[in-house]
């Protein structure tokens, strides 16, 4: 495994830079999603969650089959703006007939070149989508909270990750990231990457360059801390229950930096209505765009909802009254 190791680290840095690369350079057509929500992190979970357990018991055929289907649809896609449509659809043909005919074939080595290959274009892609569907600081630390919880009972308090590894070994279409199949195989998650590369996309877009390089920093430790573990202990370390907490732990910095940084609008007109309001300390008051308080009430919602029954036709700015 040892000779392996910095291999890996170089694909996982390699997939990392092409996604950063790619969302400055290209724009995914049509992407088949639209903004990110709630529901859309939950069905990630769910399908990162369900690919160990698919490729333990259901027929090589079955898994083998949608994942290709999956794959061929992102790499489609990643490719279609840097070689157009026709010739994006054609290459991701070929990459696949390729992982298919080498796993057929006995070639090891081609089998987990052509894999590779797929699996980077594929996390560039779907990191790439989720950046174009805008999705939130927030959303990501939300996943990352939910794959920390299951990184760590499938690899920290179970045998679930190792049984997968041995059971998906030289397949077609596997979702890893690997350096080597064999007898100690040196390779990372799909979910690992998908972390590891959207976290650093979406701090820049957020918070800016600092954050970005600060996500990519930190990530380079934790990799290089994740590494030496494996030579020192023999067994792999459940990256996303370190990543997951390290997320969101920068996400709160960043949050409350912007915060601090980002200056409270000029509303004169609601400023005024503020220092003539008639009502207690405590209480929240609703506030119309042109400076008529409308409502108030002992909540935020309580406010806006007294604000609504009150008639108010456009959206109420809602303060506290201080002392």
């Amino acid at each position: 495994m040892t000779p392996y190791v910095p291999a890996l680290y170089a694909l996982v840095a390699l997939t990392v830079a092409l996604a950063a690369g790619y969302l400055g350079r290209y724009v995914i057509p049509r992407p088949p999603v639209g903004r990110m929500v709630g529901a859309d992190i939950a069905v990630m979970v769910a399908a990162l969650v369900v690919m160990p357990f698919a490729y333990l018991h259901v027929p090589v055929a079955v898994v083998v089959s949608i994942f290709g289907l999956v794959v061929l649809t992102l790499a489609q896609l990643t490719l279609a703006p840097v070689l157009g449509g026709r010739w994006a659809m054609i290459t991701a043909l070929a990459l696949c007939a390729a992982d298919v005919a080498a796993y057929a074939m006995g070639l090891p080595l081609a089998l987990l070149v052509v894999n590779d290959a797929l699996l980077i274009l594929l996390v560039v892609g779907v990191v790439n989508l989720w950046v174009q569907a805008a999705v939130t600081p927030a959303q990501v630390a939300a996943l990352a909270a939910a794959l920390t919880v299951y990184d760590t009972l499938a690899t920290g308090m179970s045998s679930l990750t190792m049984d997968f590894v041995e059971r998906m070994r030289e397949l077609p279409f596997a979702p890893v990231l690997a350096a080597s199949y064999g007898a100690n195989p040196a390779l990372i998650g799909l979910g690992d990457c998908l972390m590891l590369s959207i976290w650093p996309l979406v701090a820049l877009r957020a918070y800016g360059k600092p954050a970005a390089w600060t996500a990519a920093g930190l990530e380079a430790v934790l990799l290089a801390g994740s590494i030496v573990l494996v030579l020192v202990a023999g067994r792999p370390m459940p990256l996303l229950t370190v990543l997951g907490p390290l997320i969101i732990v920068q996400w709160l910095y960043w949050r409350r930096w912007l915060a601090r940084r980002t200056p409270a609008p000029a509303r004169p007109s609601v400023n005024r209505a503020l220092e003539v309001a008639d009502g207690p300390a405590g209480v929240w008051v609703a506030v119309s765009p042109g400076g008529g308080v409308v409502a108030e009430g002992a909540t935020p919602g309580l406010a806006r909802r007294e604000a609504r029954l009150a008639g108010a036709r456009e959206a109420p700015v809602v303060w506290r009254l201080q002392e």
